[in-house]
């Protein structure tokens, strides 16, 4: 898994990558729950995302978020092995959606569980949509080895609008 570099307002240049990496090493070893971690990935170009927000408030976010996920796929039940993405995208007023991408996809319970503990994590103030996805393993699965996500909510859209689009104008017209 490669984590691509995110620079922010303050430094110019400033790269997400040692963030990453530190995130990998203290998630990626499966744990005895079975979850695994397999780092973030940039959903929009570094420069999109780099003007709208920066390093030093999207990484607590990230981690926060991180910690709920791992929180609810530990307290989940006779969950299939299973790997995939959390979507996650944020725009001002402090707002949030999410969307996962898990195949074989995950019992309702895990995702109401699951959701419930990313919504309850308070979004860090952007200039703009921001969308980024975690991967992980879950009850042994792996994680992803394809490079980006794509919910089914997605793909509908894209298709209904017949266009390429951009990640953060397809993240806005299925915003709910």
């Amino acid at each position: 898994m490669t984590c691509r570099a995110l620079f922010s307002r303050e430094s110019g240049m400033r790269s997400m990558i040692l963030l990453c990496a530190a995130w990998l090493c203290a998630s990626s070893a499966q744990a005895a729950s079975g979850v695994t971690a397999g780092g973030v990935v940039l959903l929009q170009p570094e420069q999109v995302i780099g003007s709208r927000t920066s390093a030093d408030k999207l990484a607590p976010y990230l981690k926060q978020i991180d910690t709920a996920a791992k929180r609810a796929f530990n307290a989940a039940n006779n969950v299939p092995a299973s790997g995939g993405f959390l979507v996650v995208a944020m725009r001002p007023g402090e707002q949030s959606r999410f969307w996962l991408d898990f195949h074989p996809p995950l019992p309702p319970a895990l995702v109401k569980e699951l959701l419930a503990g990313a919504q309850a994590v308070r979004v860090p103030a952007v200039k703009g949509t921001v969308v980024v996805a975690m991967k992980y393993g879950v009850a042994g699965g792996s994680a992803p080895s394809q490079p980006t996500p794509s919910p089914p909510e997605w793909t509908a859209a894209a298709k209904a609008a017949g266009v390429p689009l951009e990640t953060g104008d397809l993240v806005e017209r299925i915003w709910k």
